[in-house]
């Protein structure tokens, strides 16, 4: 055996063996850091702004009472009602295309069975209204009303509802400022306990508040007001930051 040739053998077994050992050593350093907890800090942030309504719906409907014998009558009476409601509708400025009719329905009203009296019913149809005319159609709303009750014919309006076709856009635009607060109060909350925020490990949002303004009547459902013009849109967002 030659001693000459074993020896560069010998030394680079050592070498290999000192770096197998090294690279061990590293990487249970780097498994050990893994399992450490990690430091995080959980805040939820929000954001808010006001928008202003571009839908209006307005609902509404006339009907009239008649007896089982003169149902074919009320049908009758409905559609003469049905020509000079929608008339009222256009005097007052509502398009056709904005309004959606509905057919005639019929209902039974109660009658005390140990009376012998002829089977009653209503007849009713519905009227739905749907403009950008967010402004107006309340005063619209209001004299329609009247013109029909001065006609005659039993009319019931329900309240103006107001709502804001661009929440979807809104909602991502309103999610990326509450990201941004939630990092801010982090930064206060980190300073106070000599922290560095870092990146974000997740986010949560929290549904769409539609508030009427001033409103706290959040819920964790999301609300939805539709009796103002003027609303208040809020997000909110749950972050978990890096601690560092």
């Amino acid at each position: 055996m030659n001693p000459g040739k074993s020896y560069p053998n010998l030394v680079f077994a050592i070498i290999l063996g000192i770096s197998f050992i090294v690279g061990m050593a590293v990487f249970g350093y780097f498994f050990y850091l893994s399992k450490l907890p990690q430091k995080t800090l959980t805040v939820t942030g929000s954001a808010r702004e006001m928008v202003v309504s571009d839908i209006a719906k307005w609902s509404s409907n006339f009907s009239v009472k008649v007896s089982e014998s003169k149902l074919n009558e009320g049908f009758k009476s409905m559609k003469v009602s049905e020509r000079h409601v929608l008339e009222i509708f256009r005097e007052s400025g509502i398009k056709d295309d904005e309004i959606s009719l509905s057919a005639i329905s019929v209902s039974e009203l109660y009658t005390d069975p140990e009376r012998i009296a002829e089977r009653q019913y209503v007849l009713a149809q519905y009227i739905t209204v749907q403009t950008n005319d967010v402004e107006g159609i309340a005063q619209k709303a209001k004299e329609i009303t009247q013109k029909i009750l001065d006609y005659g014919l039993v009319f019931q309006s329900n309240p103006v509802e107001y709502y804001y076709s661009k929440l979807p856009e809104k909602r991502i635009q309103l999610l990326s400022e509450a990201v941004r607060d939630a990092r801010r109060r982090a930064e206060e909350i980190a300073r106070s306990s000599n922290l560095r925020v870092g990146k974000v490990i997740s986010a949560r949002s929290g549904v769409v508040q539609v508030l009427a303004p001033n409103s706290v009547e959040v819920s964790d459902y999301g609300t939805y007001d539709t009796s103002t013009l003027e609303k208040e849109v809020m997000v909110t967002v749950n972050v978990v930051f890096e601690a560092k």
